[in-house]
């Protein structure tokens, strides 16, 4: 195929209609364009969701208002398919409008992310994300990779990180043969947290700390970062609760006030662990606000939070055997890896992964 040809082939393909056809080779140039619902995607907890990509129930709205207002995007998930395809292409509707704020990009915010498998190395590798220059809106299409070799590879797509998605098209070539992977059935680890698990300041969705993390321990992660939402409500571990993990993982400390650890630390703890007493339940500290040493009121507050994690970890733990505190002052690895002090960057979560992976790992094989 000469290079006006392959031109011509993906303008038909970045052209071609919504209407999604069946997973079969079809006839002629262009691109085969396949529905992804919720039953494809990995990383869901729940299947009674009002959109197929929403991460909780509405059920939860009325007692975790701020855990609902959060819970309706695709973080951490994503899907899997086998293909000989020499292109990939998506399209995405979203439920609304509004495509970054200050602590997502683009491409994280409503974009999608695209890894290969290397069977030669036997991991992940990165392949395409959305750019910055795709022209955002609440319906769009554009392409990930083109002119690759033709031959059989297996693709994993990670939804947006925040933007409600509505629904997602997978184009691959009209002449290719493609099958999705059905997700994983064993226990996930699920992961509780806050904007930073939610994936503030990640620049792709693939590079999420549980996507990381996942790509690591090779197990599901169900992500349920919440933005200004991992508050230990009790009616949150009744939630967690729901779900038959491998371990929970909670890490909730730039959420939370002192006061709220003293208001809600033990209850949120007590019901988790109990609902679920034979599956280990890890919380996770935190490094310090990272230019709080300039303010001696942030400083005092954050020892204040240390303290009280250590001393009812200590009471939590007496009382139930699956309990496990990890104290996460060194987590980000670096007091220069942060925007604003505490929402970590890339290589901050990198750091995290590195730590965070082998201690999940073991509680999970203990399960």
């Amino acid at each position: 195929m000469n290079m006006r040809t392959q031109i011509a082939v993906a303008a038909t393909c970045l052209m071609a209609a919504w209407a999604a056809t069946p997973l079969k080779a079809g006839t002629g140039a262009g691109c085969t364009w396949i529905d992804i619902g919720g039953k494809d995607v990995e990383g869901r907890g729940w299947s009674d969701t009002e959109l197929p990509f929403d991460r909780i129930p509405k059920r939860f709205a009325k007692d975790l208002p701020r855990v609902w207002g959060n819970g309706m995007s695709s973080t951490g998930e994503f899907f899997e398919f086998e293909s000989d395809t020499t292109s990939v292409a998506v399209r995405t509707a979203f439920a609304k409008h509004g495509f970054g704020e200050n602590n997502f990009n683009s491409s994280a915010f409503v974009g999608t992310d695209l890894y290969v498998f290397d069977a030669a190395r036997g991991d992940w590798r990165w392949a395409a994300a959305a750019g910055h220059g795709v022209r955002w809106g609440k319906n769009v299409e554009y392409p990930l990779v083109s002119k690759l070799p033709k031959q059989v590879r297996r693709f994993r797509l990670y939804l947006p990180l925040r933007n409600r998605l509505a629904s997602l098209k997978l184009g691959v070539d009209a002449a290719s043969t493609t099958k999705l992977i059905p997700p994983r059935k064993e226990r996930p680890v699920v992961y509780y947290g806050t904007s930073i698990i939610h994936g503030a300041f990640n620049i792709r969705p693939g590079l999420a700390l549980t996507s990381r993390l996942e790509r690591k321990v090779k197990r599901p992660f169900v992500n349920l970062g919440f933005s200004g939402g991992a508050r230990l409500d009790p009616a949150a571990a009744t939630m967690l609760a729901e779900l038959d993990a491998a371990v929970y993982v909670c890490d909730p400390y730039h959420n939370l006030s002192p006061d709220l650890i003293k208001q809600n630390f033990e209850a949120f703890f007590d019901e988790l662990c109990s609902k679920r007493p034979t599956t280990p339940v890890l919380l996770v500290g935190a490094p310090p606000v990272l230019n709080g040493w300039l303010r001696p009121d942030v400083s005092h507050n954050d020892e204040e939070k240390t303290r009280l994690f250590a001393e009812l970890s200590k009471k939590v733990a007496a009382r139930h055997a699956n309990f496990r505190y990890l104290p996460g002052q060194d987590l980000y690895g670096s007091d220069e890896v942060s925007m604003d002090g505490v929402h970590p960057n890339d290589e901050a979560f990198a750091h995290m992964a590195a730590i965070l992976a082998p201690v999940i790992s073991d509680l999970a094989g203990k399960r």
